[in-house]
């Protein structure tokens, strides 16, 4: 059944449609909400909070075959809100340390130079993380960002771009230092 089909009937009272939905897309909200927030526990609690604003005010989706980008950015903004709110930089390294192996992502990162770019990754603001997180990580293409964050594809474009320069710039500086200096962070 597609997201359309699931959106019309729970814009009738078809519960059982809400569930398929969760379903479909609890691990990509998960996922997302996990590497903004930097948090297991927060990230799933703003996961479920995300589907429940959604369910709550379905009714206002015109479109059900946009549902997993008007949920994508519902999470994200609820997302963000929650990091300026906690007035903490999300320390992605946090999330990743003592990862049971779920994924492949867990997998790479055992390699020391995977851990030094996620520790570049955390440097970056949460907008352009999540937008290299969505395009690297979840293999979105940036028409797809754009929908799920809200913004255009010129400033996905824009954030990629300025994001990459960032990150290099980031691996470079904590490649030319000193390993007693760098082995001390």
């Amino acid at each position: 059944m597609t997201d359309c089909e699931l959106v019309r009937r729970m814009q009738q009272g078809d519960m059982q449609a809400f569930d398929t939905l969760y379903e479909r897309y609890k691990d990509d909200a998960y996922r997302l909400a996990c590497l903004i927030t930097g948090n297991r526990t927060d990230g799933e609690d703003l996961a479920q909070e995300a589907f429940v604003a959604c369910a709550q005010s379905i009714g206002s989706l015109r479109d059900g075959a946009k549902f997993r980008p008007w949920l994508l950015r519902t999470l994200s903004r609820a997302a963000w809100k929650y990091c300026r709110k906690a007035k903490r930089e999300t320390p992605v390294s946090e999330f990743f340390e003592g990862e049971t192996g779920e994924s492949a992502l867990s997998a790479v990162l055992r390699t020391d130079e995977q851990r030094r770019l996620y520790a570049a990754l955390d440097t970056l603001d949460e907008k352009r993380r999540v937008t290299v997180v969505l395009y690297y990580f979840d293999d979105r293409s940036v028409k797809e960002i754009a929908q799920a964050t809200g913004v255009t594809e010129g400033t996905v474009k824009s954030r990629l771009f300025s994001a990459r320069r960032h990150l290099r710039q980031a691996l470079t500086d904590r490649e030319s230092r000193p390993k007693e200096v760098a082995s001390h962070e």
